[in-house]
């Protein structure tokens, strides 16, 4: 099996696809933090369980869905970012990205080693 082809890489791979997208969205919040009539958009993560061509096991997949936050009350401009919880939710976005990298780090150190070590 393809290394890309890996279940758990492929989660891993999606998951980070899916965070840096959030990571996106929140800064585009906080830059518009001062601008008239902008609404705060959030990233919603969709876990998708994909079946495999192959019949084999099925994949962890995440999909991303990005809404316009229309509940939260609106400042006398129309503008509803919340600085702070926005910061909150991007240091968040931030600890989970790097636990993902993380692994999937150790995912080619594993690979690495294997490479390093076949026919010693």
């Amino acid at each position: 099996m393809a290394f890309w082809e890996d279940p758990s890489v492929k989660a891993l791979s999606s998951g980070m696809d899916a965070l840096w997208q959030k990571q996106q969205v929140i800064s585009h919040n906080i830059a518009n933090v001062e601008t008239p009539g902008y609404k705060a958009k959030h990233v919603e993560f969709k876990e998708v369980l994909k079946k495999t061509e192959d019949g084999g096991e099925p994949v962890k997949e995440y999909r991303t869905v990005v809404s316009v936050d229309e509940a939260t009350q609106a400042r006398a401009d129309g503008n509803n970012v919340q600085v702070e919880s926005e910061e909150l939710e991007l240091w968040k976005t931030y600890v989970e990205y790097s636990t993902l990298t993380s692994r999937m780090s150790k995912k080619f150190s594993s690979l690495r080693y294997v490479i390093n070590n076949a026919g010693k």
